[in-house]
């Protein structure tokens, strides 16, 4: 079943999730992709980047928040993984990071002019973006003496070259029962949920929606936790784990391991707004929401294809 989730991540990729992470936390924007700097999801979520809000007001001013560059690709290069083949994909990879030309790539011509738009089109942003708004960026980063991002696609094979670059770097990883994240991925849509998920609607179906989530989030994070265990002790103190539902039972407790990781006392007020945010968590139970709301046999399914998971994390796989 998971033979087609085992996709290696080509050492390629797993450095330039590096790099691009080494400049984010060290304020380096001009080496910062164009797609970075112009993404959604500096307005989108601009109400939890409070000490960036003058970039997003920036972009917004500056009519930079509707990119829509991607469309020029998307026809011969797919909106998400599993649309197209691997070579296809890698191809693409090639093409879009301006490694080989759509020629020596032996692309067909109509798709080649689309190549040249996308490029042309990012071209044009990062002049605008430049011209305006990454200097604040930059002003907003190394203006600040502690520097937290959030990754939700990184892996743990991407973080070795930033602990070894970056003797301050500390890491949470932050993992949730799988039953909890395959019931929030499939209720918030399809780009929510893996391509093996989606698969799932063919006929016939070969699991539910909710255990073909939670196997494909199990897949990866076991080997993340792997990955993560064998850093912790190449780089002991520097990374620490938790689970959702740790934080929201207890998000004191949680966040003051967070600020003894990076040996800072906790702001009384952070402590306070985490301690509010974890209080609307449980009223709306949003830890044991799949209890009441998975099936007993999609839930006992998925505590047996997540039977590592649960070992290496100790959350409970029979609390149904």
């Amino acid at each position: 079943m998971l033979s087609m989730l085992s996709r290696t991540i080509p050492a390629v990729e797993r450095e330039a999730v590096s790099g691009f992470l080494h400049s984010l936390l060290t304020g380096d924007v001009d080496k910062l992709p164009t797609q970075t700097l112009v993404h959604k999801f500096w307005t989108f979520f601009s109400d939890e980047h409070k000490q960036v809000t003058g970039y997003a007001s920036c972009l917004k001013k500056h009519e930079l928040t509707k990119v829509q560059c991607h469309d020029h690709a998307t026809a011969y290069c797919g909106l998400r993984f599993g649309e197209k083949p691997p070579e296809r994909l890698e191809q693409c990879r090639q093409l879009l990071a301006g490694e080989t030309d759509a020629e020596t790539a032996g692309v067909p011509p109509t798709s080649s002019r689309n190549f040249d738009d996308y490029r042309a089109c990012f071209e044009s942003y990062r002049r605008r973006v430049d011209a305006n708004c990454t200097d604040t960026l930059r002003r907003a980063i190394v203006g600040r003496q502690i520097r937290a991002t959030k990754v939700v696609r990184a892996t743990m094979e991407s973080m070795r070259p930033l602990l070894t670059a970056l003797p301050s770097l500390r890491i949470i990883h932050l993992v949730r029962d799988p039953r909890a994240v395959a019931l929030s991925r499939v209720r918030f849509g399809s780009s929510g949920q893996g391509a093996y998920t989606l698969r799932q609607s063919t006929s016939p179906p070969v699991d539910s929606h909710l255990v073909a989530e939670a196997s494909l989030y199990c897949h990866h994070v076991t080997a993340d936790i792997r990955s993560r265990l064998a850093l912790e002790r190449e780089f002991p103190c520097r990374i620490a784990t938790l689970t959702y539902e740790q934080v929201v039972a207890n998000p004191g407790q949680s966040f003051r391991d967070i600020y003894r990781l990076i040996d800072e006392p906790a702001p009384p007020a952070t402590l306070r707004e985490m301690e509010k945010m974890a209080t609307v968590g449980r009223s709306q139970n949003l830890s044991t929401n799949w209890q009441r709301d998975i099936t007993y046999s999609d839930a006992t399914t998925i505590a047996r294809r997540c039977a590592e998971f649960f070992r290496l994390t100790n959350i409970s796989a029979v609390d149904i």
